[in-house]
């Protein structure tokens, strides 16, 4: 009997498929759970964290004086989009008091207006500018 066989017959011995297709089905619940409560927490904190997106956008911008505004618009429409998504996944309790609701994208944020020529130099940066707010 070979080192194969002999592994083969120890495995059917201690049911080790009959416990990993347990583990496997009790990791595929948590992380159903996970993405449930994600997708929760997405969808009644969304307006807050568009907020948030949209005040960070405008700090960046101020910050670089717009020269990235295209670039940070395009960030924050795929982070809007990312948000929905993942509260497209909330649980089905919560989904059973509506439809999912379809929030639309908000549109890019134009650019900041550039200065005119000879204005002073912008303020310094907040420096919160990614620390979490206080509760």
């Amino acid at each position: 009997m070979g080192f194969l066989d002999k592994a083969k017959q120890k495995a059917q011995q201690y049911e080790l498929q009959a416990k990993a297709e347990q583990l496997a089905a009790a990791a595929e619940r948590a992380t159903r759970q996970t993405v449930h409560k994600a997708g929760d927490l997405a969808h009644d904190k969304h307006d807050t964290v568009i907020s948030r997106l949209d005040a960070i956008a405008a700090r960046i911008d101020a910050r670089t004086d717009g020269k990235y505004a295209g670039t940070v618009a395009k960030a924050k429409q795929q982070l809007a989009k990312g948000v929905d998504k993942l509260a497209e996944q909330r649980s089905a309790g919560a989904a059973a008091d509506g439809p999912t609701a379809q929030r639309p994208t908000p549109p890019p944020t134009p650019p900041p207006p550039a200065p005119p020529a000879g204005s002073p130099a912008p303020a310094p940066a907040d420096p919160t500018l990614f620390e979490p707010p206080a509760h």
